[in-house]
Order: structure tokens, then C-alpha cells, then sequence
């Protein structure tokens, strides 16, 4: 009996030891989306910028004057929504807007609102009180109530009319006492003023300066009258169009699908608009991305940014055979005879709970990631010393096949951590080899991107992580929605990929089963070959450092293009 009670010990601390930080995804059974987030809208008859109160859900929308002065509708310039997600304005009335989210969500919940979807380019009618409602629907069907009250310029009809009397009459007094020397200079003046004025137009506007660097940064100054694109589908698949209607992007093609070489297959424009640059039928590289021109008759002219990828199959977390996401060749855990990952399922959700133990003075990080766990079949006994596995990573081969290149991850997740840190973090590999377990002197490893999130909560309220773009308050599960944002090529400052063993130039474990996983920097052009995903409930997990019972729950992991 003493002999078998050691064994176990020992087997178990092993599980403790071997385990590291990480979390998973998925596709094949990618469920539907609950993401409903308006990240950012404007009109073309406005002046400025909307303002927009995210918790609140109100905009204010300050509209430019007129020379018809009048302000009965307007148009839809720019409009980023949820990937999947559609814009509807509001059919009932509503009096007063709370403010309290529960009460926003429950009253979302009960409005009816227009079938037909709104797209850049739709026009909408402003209701006689100035106020317009607006929902943004989820591809699960969930809506998400938003107010938007509009302030016209009011007096500025009566101050043109008044001005244009009181110059009148300027005029002909100043006529009839210098002769026509002095209608000379004031039609002079009065032909160089528009021509000043679209100067200064130009030179003072904030997107101005920036509109020749990107596409999608000349959104504010495209007129309504441009050429634009209205719908486009790849592999008969229809595609996304948002941030300021110059990215296009298709997220959901198979896995693994062949994006060098996929089907323009329709192109919608607007009215006059052409496209010389990209026929339907012909084939492209979306993985890549691709430019698409479109011009009209007046030689306006609108370049699109236009990307295709697809998901990691098993990113949703809804499928599982016992402990272990499926599919589980792509998705692994330390887990052994120590659970430390499982199935977790709270109200509408199903996602992965992964926790931090201890067991006889050692610490194991709970941990989920695209990886295959101790492939060299490490023995427990040898598992269990941790002078000779310092770090428990080595234990680990990660990254499997992937060939996209997204710009954005989002993840739904919580934290509570009691003062330990967790990781959340993906690397795109370019690789000359396959596994690492077999890779050879001569073979390279290049980091192409990389997006990491690494906290002691789940707020944002910790370290600085500049790859964040927006965390969202919970949901009704106690779910955020964390944002990611790709950096390719070198990471930006203060990323934590400065502290982890990424870079290492040698192998802690001086034992010949340990895995090499170290990449070197990429210039960012590289081909992606290897996707690494990692998700830890205690960031220096690998090391064995740790807090007891800290939890990360991890829910629809996606990535957009």
C-alpha cells in the first residue's frame, strides 16, 4: 500500500508540474454569435465627430447647415458594428431612455424594430422630435437598444438671411460712394472666399492629413456621390463591410481553406460606380488582402481593403468528450490525473473553466491552448523534478497548421485571479518545419503577429497591454468581450511577449525530450503556417508560480479579418 500511495503522489504532482498556462477555440461547431457592439458610426450630413457614450448607449450627432436648410434625413458614412451582427432602426416610441443596463437590455428586448437591414449608403428619416432609435442585432438574435438624438444648427437660416440683407446693403452703400473701382473688389472677394474656405476645409480636417496613408482613414472626406461597394460575396459567401466602409472582410470559410485562390463571385456598387481592378468569376488572394477600386463617371475614386479567412475549429467550446475540447488534435491541456481545465456551463453559455492548483507545495496553472501535451512521452517520476524541467513549456509542443492572417481576436472570458495574473495570448508562426519535436538545428522559427492580454483582472485595470483594443462591461453570464489586435512584425512596447520565454535562445531542461518552441522575430510579411493559442490561469504558471483557485472561464473565441 505505501508503494502505490508514493506512486500516485508522485503521478500527481507530475500533472501539477506539467501543466501550464493556456486556453482553446473553435469552428466546425462554431455556434452563433452574441456579439452586438456598435464600435463607431457617422453621417455624412453631420459636423465633427458623433459623440458616443458606449455604457450609456446614446450618441449625439451635431448636423452641419445647409443651403436648403433643411435637415429631414440623413445618411449612413461609416458604420462598425459586431462581425455578423445588423443595424435596424426602431418602429415604436419610446419615452424616456434609461439608463440603468438592465432595464436598456430588458426594453431592447421588447421593441420592434425594421426587418430591412442598414448598410453605408442608407438614408434615415429623423423623427420630428430630433431623436432616432436604432438596435444592433446579434447574429443569435439578441438587440442591443441605442439612442440617437441629433442637434440641428439652430438660427443659422435666419443669421444667412440676416447676413445676406445686411451685405446687401453694405454693398450698394459702398457702391454708390466709391463707384465701380468698388464692386470690382467685392466680386473679387466674393470669388476667392469659396475657394479659401474648401482650403481650409482641407487642411484643418483631422482625417485630412491621414487620408493618404490608409483607406480607411479618408472615410470623413469620401461624398455622398462617391462610388462605393454595396455587397460582396468570395466562394458565394457573403462578406462583411465596416470600418468606414473600406474593409471588407469574410471570417468564416472552411478551416484551412485555400485563401490565395478564391472566387470573386458578385460585386455589388452603387449607381455610376465601376470596377476595372476585380471581375466576378476570377480568382484572388483575400488571405492576403486585396485592393479594390471602384470610380464613377466624375473620376471619384474608393479603394477597398478586402480579406478572407476562417476559424479554428472547436473555438466555440460548446463540444467536449469528458475533460477535453473538441477536436482535441487540435486543442490540449496539462490535465492528467490533476484537473485543472473542464467543461463550464453558466445560463446561456458553454465555455472552458480553467483553474490554478496546488498539491504538496506546487503550483499548476489550469491551461487550454493549440498544442499536444508531453508528445515525447516524458515519464511521470522524471515529470515530477522540477530541476530538471524548469520550465514546464518545454514539455509542451505548440502551434498547429493555420495559414490566415486575422487583425483582430475576440474572446469572451472572466477572471479572478486574487491577486495571480493571467494570460491570454496568440502568435502567428512561420515555420520550415512541421512539429517541433522534430525540428532540426537548421530549422527557423519567425513570429509574424502577435496579440497578448496579460492581468490581474479582467477589466483592464492592471499592467498596461497595448494590444487591447476594447474590454465590454459583463453580460448577463458575467462575460466580457475582449478585443485584440494583431501586431505584425515587432510587438509594440510593453507587450508582455518582452516577458515571457518567446524569445529564449536555449532550452532550460537540459533533458533531450525537451521541446524547443522559441521563435525569432519577423519582419511581418512572412507566410503563417502555425497558429499559437494559449490561454492561463496563472501567466508564470510554467515556472510553477501561482495563486490557488485562480480562475479563468474562456467562451467563443473568433478572429476577424
Amino acid at each position: 500500500m505505501g508503494i502505490k500511495k508514493t506512486v500516485l503522489k508522485w503521478a500527481t504532482i507530475a500533472g501539477i508540474l506539467a501543466t501550464t498556462a493556456s486556453c482553446t477555440a473553435d469552428i466546425d461547431t462554431f455556434g452563433t454569435s452574441d456579439y452586438r457592439v456598435l464600435n463607431e458610426i457617422s453621417f455624412e450630413e453631420q459636423d465633427g465627430r458623433p459623440s458616443i457614450s458606449a455604457n450609456e448607449q446614446r450618441i449625439a450627432v451635431k448636423l452641419s447647415s445647409n443651403k436648403d436648410c433643411s435637415w429631414d434625413s440623413v445618411t449612413i458614412d461609416d458604420l462598425s458594428i459586431s462581425s455578423l451582427a445588423t443595424f435596424h432602426t426602431v418602429l415604436d416610441s419610446i419615452g424616456s431612455f434609461p439608463k440603468d443596463s438592465t432595464v436598456l437590455d430588458s426594453l431592447a428586448r421588447k421593441v420592434s424594430y425594421e426587418s430591412k437591414k442598414i448598410k453605408i449608403g442608407t438614408k434615415i428619416e429623423i423623427p420630428e422630435n430630433d431623436t432616432l432609435y436604432i438596435v444592433v442585432v446579434s447574429e443569435s438574435g439578441i438587440p442591443a437598444l441605442w439612442q440617437i438624438a441629433f442637434s440641428k444648427p439652430t438660427g443659422a437660416c435666419d443669421e444667412k438671411s440676416s447676413s445676406s440683407g445686411k451685405e446687401g446693403d453694405k454693398e450698394k452703400s459702398s457702391s454708390s460712394a466709391k463707384g465701380e473701382s468698388s464692386e470690382k473688389s467685392s466680386s473679387s472677394t466674393e470669388s476667392d472666399t469659396p475657394k479659401s474656405s474648401a482650403s481650409s476645409s482641407s487642411s484643418d480636417s483631422p482625417s485630412s492629413s491621414e487620408s493618404s496613408k490608409t483607406p480607411e482613414s479618408s472615410a470623413s472626406t469620401v461624398s455622398a456621390d462617391a462610388p462605393k461597394i454595396l455587397s460582396l460575396k468570395i466562394a458565394s459567401m457573403e462578406a462583411t463591410i465596416d470600418s468606414g466602409k473600406f474593409h471588407i472582410h469574410l471570417d468564416t470559410l472552411p478551416f484551412l481553406a485555400d485563401l490565395s485562390n478564391l472566387e470573386l463571385t458578385e460585386l455589388e456598387l452603387s449607381e455610376g460606380a465601376t470596377c476595372e481592378s476585380h471581375k466576378t468569376g476570377e480568382t484572388y488572394d483575400f488571405g492576403a488582402g486585396q485592393e479594390i477600386v471602384v470610380k464613377n463617371s466624375d473620376g471619384e475614386s474608393t479603394t477597398y481593403i478586402v480579406k478572407a479567412g476562417y476559424q479554428i475549429p472547436g473555438s466555440s467550446f460548446n463540444d467536449w468528450k469528458g475533460n477535453d475540447v473538441i477536436p482535441d488534435s487540435l486543442w490540449g491541456n496539462a490535465n492528467t490525473l490533476l484537473t485543472t481545465t473542464e467543461k463550464y456551463t453558466s445560463g446561456s453559455m458553454t465555455g472552458a473553466k480553467i483553474a490554478t492548483s496546488a498539491l504538496l507545495g506546487k503550483t499548476a496553472s489550469g491551461s487550454l491552448y493549440t498544442a499536444d501535451f508531453n508528445p515525447n512521452n516524458v515519464g511521470t517520476l522524471s515529470m515530477a523534478n522540477s530541476s530538471t524541467w524548469p520550465d514546464g513549456n518545454e514539455l509542451i509542443d505548440f502551434g498547429k497548421h493555420f495559414n490566415a492572417r486575422p487583425e483582430y481576436a475576440e474572446v469572451k472570458f472572466s477572471y479572478d485571479g486574487s491577486g495571480d495574473s493571467c494570460d491570454i495570448y496568440i502568435l502567428l508562426e512561420s515555420r520550415d518545419g512541421d512539429k517541433n519535436i522534430n525540428r532540426g538545428a537548421d530549422n527557423e522559427n519567425l513570429l509574424v503577429a502577435s496579440a497578448w492580454y496579460r492581468s490581474t483582472t479582467d477589466d483592464n485595470t492592471g499592467r498596461e497591454n497595448p494590444d487591447v483594443v476594447s474590454i465590454s462591461d459583463k453580460d448577463e453570464n458575467g462575460m466580457r468581450t475582449l478585443r485584440l489586435k494583431f501586431r505584425y512584425g515587432n510587438p509594440l512596447e510593453n507587450s508582455p511577449i518582452e516577458n515571457s520565454s518567446t524569445f529564449a535562445t536555449s532550452l532550460q531542461s537540459t533533458n533531450k525530450s525537451a521541446i524547443d518552441n522559441s521563435l525569432i522575430q519577423g519582419d511581418g510579411n512572412e507566410s503563417v503556417t502555425h497558429i499559437r493559442v494559449v490561454f492561463a490561469s496563472s501567466a508564470d504558471g510554467n515556472h510553477y508560480k501561482g495563486v490557488k483557485n485562480a480562475t479563468l472561464i474562456i467562451d467563443d473565441l473568433k478572429l476577424i479579418y
